[in-house]
């Protein structure tokens, strides 16, 4: 009887330390992902401003740029953990660790490509106004169509019943419709105001 009462305990406290071993790790593995997540975001800061303007320059650097389509990617991660909060939906570490990375890619190809576009309408047309309505009229098209097919893969795949891809689908596919509204009314805006500047 005596043996079996110290199997039972001896059972008990293995049972209670492999069920603490998950959120253990899970907790490590975020404080170690920390470092890397704000260090890729700082360094992306630094590349978009130096790419998409000239970094010699004080004048046509883009900082102020960058860090606008920075700050563009990090509300639309933003709005779409606190709806799916709101809305009590459980996140998964996969989804806060790799949407970021996610975003902050679309996000970053967008700006290039509204940058680039507004960079080659003529330098005759010095409207600030008119040279950003040319260039999404022909780069808005595409990027639409992009977020459109992005977010509806994403919308599709969450009708999995996969617990973690279900939560990774919807985070992603609400980050990229409001990446995309961000852009158009954030991002654009900060373009304006630069060129204008400039």
């Amino acid at each position: 009887e005596m043996k079996k009462e110290g199997r039972d305990l001896l059972q008990l406290k293995a049972d209670y330390l492999a069920e603490r071993s998950i959120p253990d790790n899970i907790s490590e593995e975020a404080s170690e992902n920390t470092f890397v997540a704000v260090a890729s975001y700082v360094l992306m800061f630094f590349y978009v401003g130096s790419a998409i303007g000239h970094l010699p320059s004080r004048v046509h650097s883009k900082f102020a740029l960058g860090s606008a389509g920075i700050f563009v990617v990090l509300a639309a991660l933003g709005s779409s953990f606190g709806l799916l909060s709101y809305l009590n939906e459980k996140l998964t570490m996969i989804s806060v660790e790799v949407v970021p990375f996610l975003i902050l890619a679309i996000g970053v190809d967008n700006m290039f490509l509204i940058s680039r576009a507004e960079r080659v309408v003529p330098e005759e047309i010095t409207d600030p106004k008119i040279r950003i309505g040319l260039a999404m009229r022909e780069i808005g098209p595409s990027i639409f169509v992009a977020a459109f097919c992005e977010a509806l893969a994403f919308f599709i795949g969450q009708r999995t019943d996969i617990p973690a891809l279900r939560s990774f689908c919807q985070v992603a596919g609400i980050a990229v419709v409001t990446d995309f509204v961000y852009q158009i009314t954030i991002f654009l805006p900060a373009l304006y105001y630069d060129r204008r500047r400039v």
